[in-house]
């Protein structure tokens, strides 16, 4: 669940590593378009080194649907560099993808469908788009609670790759 926070509270930059090493990133906060080209760069070299830290073994196995999720750089990459810079929060699941991937759950029994969109989404011949979520929750750190909607595109040939990682802004509550 995403909560508020006084944004006065929010820093300049979130200085973070990638997950599973010592290299960090600072990520611009700020709202203003200006910053996208910064987090743009930040995923750029996330993306980098995690496929070189898999070391050709690129993919992350997912707790829920028990099956692996491969990070693509024509495909993740490209995607995230779309949508990831929009919101710091996605640049920053992209420096802890690891665990985004392995523990992200449907929202609702929704997650899966076959509206396969003209574009890259049919060029990279996804049959399925399962839209699962992660939670990032610190109980010290107000700004550090956030929801992430990740959306992983299954080929025709049954691979499942990450394709898209965004904020989710609001969360709707139902009664």
């Amino acid at each position: 669940m995403n909560i508020a926070y006084n944004t006065a509270d929010l820093p300049d930059f979130i200085e973070t590593n990638l997950q599973g090493s010592n290299i960090f990133f600072k990520i611009p906060t700020s709202d203003n378009v200006e910053v996208r080209s910064d987090r743009r760069k930040i995923i750029r070299d996330a993306y980098r080194l995690i496929l070189s830290k898999l070391d050709g073994k690129n993919y992350v196995r997912n707790d829920f649907l028990q099956e692996d999720i491969y990070i693509i750089w024509k495909e993740s990459f490209q995607k995230a560099t779309n949508n990831a810079t929009r919101h710091w929060q996605s640049t920053y699941s992209v420096l802890k993808l690891f665990d985004v991937l392995k523990y992200a759950v449907p929202h609702d029994e929704n997650y899966r469908t076959n509206d396969i969109k003209d574009g890259n989404q049919k060029k990279n011949r996804y049959v399925e788009l399962i839209k699962l979520r992660y939670i990032f929750n610190n109980r010290e750190i107000p700004y550090m609670n956030f929801t992430i909607e990740v959306v992983i595109g299954m080929k025709n040939d049954g691979k499942h790759v990450q394709y898209s990682l965004e904020y989710v802004k609001k969360i709707k509550i139902e009664n």
